[in-house]
């Protein structure tokens, strides 16, 4: 056995990513279930012990490795093992930090949850627009988390951040769960929003990037519509294409959540095909704009007036 759970005096019950989590941990960053609400509590993290090694694992780095049902994580935190969608343990150092061990909590091993479990997650933020969800995928650096911000002060409510879960219905209409409930934020991005870091959590205590809550936070999910692929670059303005086939598929599939992990862990196939049905049902669009945090409240306020419809022609100018 790879890891030997202990209990723990108390817990605590989450709602995240379509999903009721119990934790041994507590976990600021997620929004509490429903009290009312009854059921199997679908993910578990648990304080417990984890082996220094998998057992019969593939290693993915010196950090990282994997059997048919296990992922196992070491960081200076501590060790953590993810297992069938279902348990999380947690083996924490003896120095870290609450917030160092959340860190890879929920990021890396909620990540492997979700492909374990068979959830698309992308590296994405979501925003709700009315009726319906857009996704903003990209890179690290790329402004996901930035213009999410800038959308919660236009008063639109923000669904996820950095990790967005798509679902499925019976009609093929993929679908975006609420995530964690905050946005990550680097501290000079945080002074040019206006916002004051000494009175924000950090991320980790090494790290000059600060939680800013999300301010409405819900249960509901919300039918995706369009998924921006970011791409800042040079260009003097801001525009937009619209993907499609081959080219669509590629870059959904660029940017799902820790995607080396679905591959390790063998549902590559899977997470694949969902990205086939993903493309056959939402609007995938590369979004270029001008590198620089001046123009992203403009982006913002574009996309937020439905400027960038669904697109006929191969690019859509903004001005």
């Amino acid at each position: 056995m790879n890891a030997h759970p202990s209990p723990a005096p108390a817990t605590w019950r989450y709602r995240a990513f379509g999903l009721t989590i119990r934790s041994d941990i507590e976990l600021p960053e997620l929004a509490p279930a429903d009290p009312a609400s009854s059921g199997e509590d679908e993910v578990r993290i648990l304080r417990g012990a984890v082996n220094a090694d998998l057992d019969g694992a593939r290693p993915l780095d010196r950090a990282l490795q994997v059997n048919e049902t296990d992922l196992w994580l070491e960081t200076a935190a501590g060790r953590y093992c993810a297992s069938r969608g279902r348990t999380i343990v947690v083996d924490q150092a003896p120095d870290a930090s609450a917030r160092d061990t959340r860190l890879y909590l929920l990021g890396t091993m909620m990540g492997a949850i979700l492909h374990q479990r068979g959830i698309l997650p992308l590296h994405a933020n979501a925003i709700v627009l009315d009726d319906h969800a857009i996704a903003l995928a990209g890179p690290s650096g790329a402004g996901k988390s930035t213009l999410a911000a800038c959308f919660q002060d236009r008063g639109r409510r923000v669904l996820s951040d950095d990790v967005c879960a798509v679902t499925f219905d019976a009609s093929g209409q993929a679908w975006v769960a609420p995530g964690l409930a905050r946005i990550k934020l680097w501290g000079d991005t945080l002074t040019a929003l206006g916002r004051n870091r000494a009175e924000l959590d950090a991320v980790a205590d090494d790290m000059d990037k600060f939680s800013l809550p999300i301010g409405r936070v819900s249960a509901q999910s919300a039918p995706l519509k369009r998924l921006y692929i970011l791409d800042p670059d040079e260009a003097p303005t801001v525009t937009g294409a619209r993907l499609t086939g081959p080219e669509a598929v590629n870059a959904v599939v660029s940017n799902i959540y820790r995607w080396p992990l679905a591959t390790a862990m063998g549902s590559a196939a899977h997470q694949f095909a969902q990205v086939a049905r993903l493309v056959g049902t939402c609007e995938i669009v590369s979004l270029r704009y001008p590198r620089g945090f001046d123009v992203l409240p403009d982006v913002v306020r574009r996309l937020d007036a439905g400027r960038l419809g669904t697109l006929s022609q191969p690019r859509e100018s903004f001005d």
